[in-house]
């Protein structure tokens, strides 16, 4: 955090988001790595408010799937495919005769905050946000070339291979870009245990409204998240915290890079972690 001209601040963040995720079909493991830079532009308007207007980028990392399980029949280059395929289009070389698929994905997120001071002794601070948050992914594979023509027509257990591919392919992340208009609340608080260790917790409830978003099954419309832990005050200007986080529906409204028609079921379901973060201001 920087602050200038008394009335101003910039706010500048870099991380990093890493899911390990563990199926019983192929893939059996999927690991989603991104990176994203956060800045925040704040006005402080005067000792109990202040408003910020901040843009966040988040990109993912390229997954490249050796093999993708549809159904019970299984394709790509792993021990267990049925099927190996291989397409000579410029477009595939990407995928180098070893992955069956490559997915590629993207965030950006504006938001406009409202900051309060608070009265009560239970709240340091509220917060009021909205945000608009923009989502693009693609993926590429051979797959595609099996819902038509000779082979789709080929009959596997009773289903043709072209409808079994179909109907996988519609729960592989959507092409077109789509959007998430959320609307939030956040309450948080500090709590002196002595003059280098705090208490805290932090409150963020967000409803989510979606645009242009093909859904599968279903999706949420809101989540709760709750972080509480500990804060090392090390330095004047720097400390070390560490603390856990619940959600009530996964990661929904909070890492959109990790939700597509792909992850979609996962997030009805609650989710933790443990975490730990530096801070330093300037």
């Amino acid at each position: 955090m920087f602050l200038f001209h008394n009335n101003f601040g910039l706010h500048y963040r870099e991380s990093n988001f890493t899911l390990d995720l563990i199926r019983p079909v192929q893939p059996k493991s999927l690991n989603l790595n991104s990176n994203s830079q956060f800045l925040e532009l704040l006005y402080v308007i005067n000792d109990r408010t202040a408003f910020s207007i901040s843009f966040e980028e988040q990109v993912a990392d390229t997954q490249f799937i050796d093999c993708y399980s549809f159904n019970n029949l299984t394709i790509g280059f792993c021990e267990e495919a049925q099927i190996s395929i291989r397409n000579s289009k410029d477009k595939y070389k990407p995928l180098d005769d070893s992955s069956i698929m490559m997915i590629d994905g993207r965030n950006e997120e504006f938001q406009l905050k409202l900051y309060r001071a608070s009265n009560y002794s239970f709240i340091d601070e509220y917060e009021f946000y909205f945000s608009l948050s923009e989502n693009n992914f693609n993926w590429l594979s051979p797959i595609e070339e099996m819902t038509s023509g000779f082979f789709a027509n080929l009959s596997y257990q009773g289903s043709t291979i072209g409808g079994i591919v179909s109907n996988e392919i519609n729960r592989l992340p959507q092409r077109d870009k789509w959007s998430f208009y959320k609307l939030g609340l956040n309450l948080n608080k500090d709590i002196e245990i002595t003059p280098k260790i705090n208490i805290f917790y932090d409150f963020d409830l967000v409803f989510v409204e979606s645009k242009d978003y093909e859904i599968f099954n279903s999706i949420p419309s809101h989540n709760i998240k709750i972080d509480s832990g500990l804060r090392f005050n090390i330095f004047k200007n720097l400390s070390l915290s560490l603390y856990g986080s619940i959600y009530k529906n996964n990661l929904f409204g909070y890492e959109d890079i990790s939700f597509t028609q792909r992850s979609e079921h996962h997030f009805d379901k609650p989710f933790g972690s443990i975490n730990s973060s530096i801070k330093f201001t300037f």
